[in-house]
């Protein structure tokens, strides 16, 4: 990957974390905010129970998005940039669209595949894919 574009990727990776940082604690803040209300009526309890829950999950969602964009950051700034845009899983480039599309993304696409297909990727089976008739024959690695 030439430097350009990785400076260019390593941009929009500040810029998003810079944004989700603010949305992070905008939400944190709402969420500590909404604890302090007193509320008796049943229906308002359980609607600011779910609310909350929600804020919860984006935050979750938010702070995981926000360690994967500060390891892609770390790959690109710590002189690891030879690792950035290397499938974590398989070791393998990932597709250069794939970055421009997520550039926080550590996953090829068939991994990524094979992640969400069997909900995991277990070092017990280093290849999910393997090569028989068909290259694109998937195998379960849990069916016996």
């Amino acid at each position: 990957m030439s430097k350009k574009l990785l400076n260019q990727l390593k941009s929009r990776l500040k810029t998003r974390r810079d944004h989700l940082l603010k949305e992070f604690e905008h939400r944190l803040k709402e969420f500590k905010d909404s604890g302090g209300h007193r509320l008796t009526d049943t229906a308002d309890i359980a609607s600011n129970i779910i609310e909350e829950q929600v804020v919860m999950s984006l935050a979750q969602v938010e702070a995981k998005e926000i360690k994967q964009i500060d390891n892609a950051l770390e790959k690109l700034e710590s002189g690891k940039s030879g690792k950035y845009g290397i499938c974590e899983r398989c070791g393998k480039k990932i597709n250069k669209q794939r970055l421009m599309a997520i550039p926080f993304v550590y996953l090829c696409i068939k991994c990524k595949e094979a992640e969400e297909i069997y909900g995991r990727l277990d070092n017990e089976y280093d290849e999910i894919y393997t090569e028989q008739k068909s290259k694109t024959k998937v195998i379960n690695p849990y069916d016996n």
